[in-house]
């Protein structure tokens, strides 16, 4: 929830309705803009006058007076179904508090087990053949602006009787309702029936998680975004995903005007913020390098939309997926893709409200990393002839430079933009430098960059070579999967079944594994691990830390060369309470430590 003091400037919403109203729509259809409507009106308004039957999902709300309506409606005997997420309680207490509240009334529910979270938001009301559905949550300012143009969550409501529509959600309820497997009884369940008449779910529709590879939101909207010629809009609140970023820089490069407007808190955050990822501002910084044109919110509130305007077919994809890897197919979502031209106009018009605003969004300004910190060499030691720079390269930095040579005052740029290591603090960065001569005095210094190439400098060190020091060992590095949703995706497989991630903790489709202990077993590779002789695959251990920033140092069970490779293959067990969610990786051998990388987990 915004914190704010809901203010009604009279002059301001005649202006907005009068401007920005939505565009005529057939039949009961429209659109509501939080950012100057009331859109709780209408929701609350629709729930009371329901006679016939209500269903409803949510990731989270702190509506208590639409959970009171609800409550109301289910005394009087009208059918009520509530679809819950109690992990987004976490994060809003106040949720808490409203699951509690229709437990207690006896409202029948159920909730999300593992495999990601429920991220919908919509309503169903079976009498008025009417959803709504939103990429905005049940909050206060979700629904209604504190202030309007001033303090808002942007994003948009959606009313819609249209029987294709309509109906894909009825048969999406029915089928959540009754899954065994990926929810279980939250409060007050009786059996589990269907209440609607199953229906083909509309092409327009996309509904995740979906076993059709077809259907996953990334290579749909990456699809759609490769065939655009003319001019893409998006507002959207998590950028994390690079595949889905790249094409829109396959879409600058061929000449595709890209405006973006985006929110500042998903460019720099603390740790302490919940979901957010480094590959946000890594994307950010590389968009606005290659001429993506963004803009950042102003206003009070939270940009948390997520929109797409593809001007060449006049097509909007809207609805919760963020541009995370989460979203596109483990987390359930609702998404629509359609060609409405009054739907696509409505789109247009707020967009370019919002864009043309000085008070709403202002112009995007990159920002600097911090600065690397020195590790080794120490300053003023002694190294050998070959030499491993190791720095820590600062938080928000992608890349470096790397400069050396004998004159501190004029070092050369020996290499430019290096990409090593991994984003954040998480783990060191290296390069190696070979061939110093025998007692000559060397200076060495990182700048750290961004992807929009602003740039942070570190100290200058010193050392001398020694032909007499040992060395260095080659440092171990983690095989990247190139083709990953990140760029420090690490290339990794069931051991059984040779699917990649997201792995489940506990593996029930492995039908090979009959013994007690069902964990997944995980195949990384890694460069430059060697056993010595006599040594066992137990001297080497996996480091994970996992979605909650817990810590597990796991056993390697096996650790086995790969025929014709320079790197070696290791399997290890998923630990039984690994959360779900990004998890980062490392190998721990002989004293040393990897690269970093992540894979991705599933309960």
């Amino acid at each position: 929830m915004i914190a704010g003091i809901r203010l009604v400037r009279t002059l301001w919403w005649i202006t907005g309705v009068i401007l920005l109203t939505c565009q005529p729509s057939p039949a009961q259809e429209r659109l509501c803009d939080p950012s100057f409507e009331d859109c709780y009106t209408p929701l609350l308004q629709a729930v009371q006058t329901e006679t016939v039957g209500i269903d409803m999902a949510f990731y989270w709300t702190e509506l208590p007076g639409l959970a009171d309506a609800i409550i109301s409606r289910h005394q009087a005997g009208v059918p009520v179904r509530v679809t819950v997420e109690p992990r987004a309680s976490t994060k809003f207490p106040q949720n808490q508090l409203i699951l509690d509240r229709l437990k207690a009334a006896g409202v029948p529910m159920r909730y999300k087990l593992g495999d990601g979270i429920l991220h919908v938001k919509m309503l169903l009301l079976a009498g008025q053949n009417m959803v709504v559905f939103s990429s905005s949550n049940f909050g206060d300012a979700d629904v209604r602006p504190y202030e309007p143009f001033v303090n808002y969550v942007d994003g948009a409501w959606y009313f819609s009787d249209d029987p294709a529509v309509v109906n894909s959600f009825k048969t999406r309820y029915d089928d959540l309702w009754t899954d065994t497997i990926a929810y279980g009884n939250y409060a007050n369940t009786g059996p589990l029936t269907r209440k609607y008449p199953t229906h083909p779910i509309d092409s327009s529709l996309n509904f995740l998680p979906n076993q059709n590879l077809s259907q996953d939101y990334g290579a749909r909207t990456i699809a759609q975004i490769d065939q655009e010629t003319q001019k893409i809009d998006l507002t959207m609140y998590r950028v994390t995903n690079n595949n889905i970023c790249d094409a829109l820089l396959r879409a600058v490069a061929r000449g595709v005007p890209v405006r973006l407007l985006a929110e500042p808190n998903e460019y720099r955050f603390d740790a302490s913020r919940l979901g957010a990822e480094l590959t946000g501002p890594y994307n950010m910084d590389r968009l606005h390098a290659a001429g993506v044109q963004l803009r950042m919110r102003k206003h009070l509130g939270l940009n948390h939309q997520k929109s797409i305007s593809l001007y060449g077919r006049g097509l909007t994809i809207f609805g919760s997926s963020n541009w995370s890897w989460q979203s596109f197919n483990y987390q359930e979502e609702h998404n629509y893709f359609t060609n409405k031209l009054w739907f696509f106009q409505w789109f247009v018009n707020q967009f370019n409200r919002k864009w043309n605003s000085t008070t709403e969004y202002e112009p995007f300004v990159p920002l600097p990393p911090a600065a690397p910190v020195n590790l080794a060499p120490g300053n003023g030691s002694t190294a050998g002839q070959s030499v491993m720079l190791t720095w820590e390269g600062g938080r928000w930095a992608h890349k470096y430079d790397v400069y050396f040579g004998t004159n501190e005052g004029n070092l050369a740029l020996l290499a430019p933009d290096v990409i090593t290591g991994t984003f954040g603090s998480d783990g060191s960065e290296t390069y190696l430098v070979s061939g110093l001569q025998n007692g000559v005095t060397y200076y060495w210094r990182i700048v750290s960059k961004t992807m929009a190439n602003q740039t942070a400098g570190g100290p200058a060190w010193r050392f001398t070579a020694s032909g007499t020091a040992p060395a260095p060992a080659a440092p171990m590095q983690l095989l990247l999967d190139s083709a990953g949703p990140a760029v420090d995706q690490v290339a990794s497989l069931n051991s059984i079944l040779l699917l990649r991630d997201p792995f489940p903790v506990v593996n029930g489709a492995d039908l090979l594994n009959l013994g007690s202990d069902r964990n997944t077993r995980v195949i990384i590779f890694v460069r430059n691990l060697q056993l010595v002789q006599g040594e066992t695959a137990s001297s080497v251990v996996v480091n994970l830390v996992d979605a909650n920033n817990q810590n597990y140092e796991v056993t390697a069970e096996s650790v086995q060369p790969v025929s014709n490779a320079d790197f070696v293959q290791v399997i290890f067990r998923l630990p039984d309470n690994l959360a779900a969610g990004t998890c980062t990786v490392r190998i721990k051998a002989h004293g040393l430590v990897s690269s970093t990388g992540s894979m991705r987990i599933r309960i």
